[in-house]
């Protein structure tokens, strides 16, 4: 387990939970911090897939690179970011609970490189969970409140 570790019950179809999950262009709409994301490679994602994404962190506008380092169909995904010698890991775990509800590990891990980097990690792991705090409450937010429109859509 990770600096940061979140479990949460999305009542969705696995299939629909991770596919909504990998979509990392939506995430101005999930998290409030991200200020706009555009992916860098063509193609579904897999891994090796690459995104630019820009978060507003305190009035100050912060660009990273993401990387799909982990890929595994309806399973687990997991999204690396390194910048001034801080390095952050994503991973997600998927497992069906039943037909319609799909079982969500979030877990984080932040390892700092170089002297002030190391002497700073504890802040920079509060900063980092603060953001993430409510990050799949606002993934089943987002997750259920979208696909009942398209489920509905669909029954019809």
């Amino acid at each position: 387990m990770g600096a940061l570790n979140q479990t949460m019950v999305i009542e969705r179809p696995l299939e629909t939970v991770f596919q909504e999950t990998i979509q990392m262009e939506k995430s101005p709409e999930i998290m409030d911090q991200v200020v706009s994301i555009k992916k860098l490679t063509d193609g579904p994602p897999a891994k090796g897939t690459r995104y630019e994404e820009v978060r507003d962190l305190g009035g100050r506008k912060v660009q990273s690179e993401l990387v799909v380092t982990e890929f595994v169909e309806n399973k687990s995904y997991a999204v690396t970011s390194e910048q001034n010698g801080v390095k952050i890991n994503f991973r997600y775990t998927f497992s069906a609970e039943d037909e319609n509800s799909t079982f969500v590990t979030f877990d984080g891990t932040i390892t700092t490189q170089g002297f002030a980097r190391s002497l700073f990690k504890g802040m920079i792991v509060r900063m980092i969970s603060k953001e993430e705090l409510f990050h799949l409450q606002k993934l089943k937010n987002y997750i259920e409140s979208r696909t009942e429109v398209q489920d509905d859509e669909n029954n019809n």
